[in-house]
């Protein structure tokens, strides 16, 4: 009699096993499951940035379209590195000008600015480099620069209020415009070395 009872013990002590076992690999595979869709919607939204930094939360602004074949707008700010001095777009136009908007807290902005900081000096009286630190601060966007080796004139847009005249969707976002002041290309997100040369010389030939 008792060896029926074990029997039927085992019986069903092994069945009660494999079922928690089975239980259990169940939830890894799910577990391991969730981490590879989380993957996959992460590369997905960075992919459809394009190498930017989302801007419209930030600024508060709805913005979007593109400048390309109308005037650049004209704006007043002040310098990042002197909150008295004035900058104004209208006093460069007249030549070709790259004005790059970046902010400290864009990881793309921080890889292409050093490359920006080399093509200004090697461009030197061909096209004038403009910045535009966006909803920074005057510190961290000072600090950027120094590290990036930019030593051409940039502006401050604290509050980023140039976001909805300049249909900035992101950053770092880039204009190039020709000596009348027209706006010949656009980008949004980053920039290599061979497509910034590519654009300028488009708008030193236009």
């Amino acid at each position: 009699m008792s060896d029926t009872i074990n029997a039927k013990g085992n019986k069903y002590g092994n069945a009660g096993s494999r079922t928690r076992k089975l239980i259990f690999f169940g939830l890894i595979l799910l577990v391991v499951a969730l981490i590879a869709y989380a993957v996959a919607v992460s590369l997905s939204a960075s992919n459809d940035t394009g190498g930017r930094t989302p801007l419209a939360q930030a600024s508060g602004v709805e913005v979007g379209g593109s400048l390309v074949g109308k005037p650049v707008p004209n704006f007043t700010l002040t310098s990042i590195g002197s909150p008295s001095v004035a900058f104004k777009l209208s006093q460069f136009i007249g030549h070709p000008i790259v004005l790059n908007f970046f902010a400290s807290w864009c990881i793309p902005c921080k890889t292409e600015l050093p490359e920006f900081a080399a093509l200004s000096k090697s461009e030197s009286g061909k096209v004038e480099f403009l910045g535009v630190d966006e909803n920074d601060t005057r510190t961290a966007g000072s600090a950027i620069l120094s590290q990036s080796g930019v030593g051409y004139p940039t502006a401050f847009d604290g509050s980023g209020k140039l976001a909805k005249a300049y249909h900035l969707i992101g950053l770092p976002t880039t204009l190039f415009i020709n000596s009348k002041g027209v706006v010949v290309e656009d980008i949004a997100g980053q920039i290599t070395s061979s497509m910034l040369s590519a654009d300028i010389a488009k708008i030193i030939g236009s």
